[in-house]
């Protein structure tokens, strides 16, 4: 993955940065329990539980995972792509 910031230099990203994560964990575990609710009965099933229930996700609960994102991604150009948890913790 490449992000490109205000001076427009090339930053590359490790994927598996956990700080950059694009679901957070609260918005994946509120999504996970909903969808679970009730019993899945093959893929389609699934997919439809998914599409239904993130639709139905509470709006203050992704704007609160969102909210950090800007801090965290400046983060990420000012250590040029590389590891930073310390600095969150």
């Amino acid at each position: 993955m490449r992000l490109t910031y205000e001076d427009k230099a090339p930053i590359k990203l490790d994927h598996q940065q956990k700080n950059i994560n694009p679901v957070d964990y609260a918005v994946w575990g509120a999504l996970q329990q909903d969808v679970y609710r009730v019993l899945i009965v093959g893929l389609e099933d699934l997919k439809d539980r998914v599409r239904t229930c993130w639709a139905s996700l509470d709006q203050q609960l992704i704007n609160k995972a969102i909210d950090p994102w800007r801090q965290r991604l400046k983060t990420v150009v000012k250590v040029h792509g590389g590891h930073f948890e310390q600095l969150f913790t």
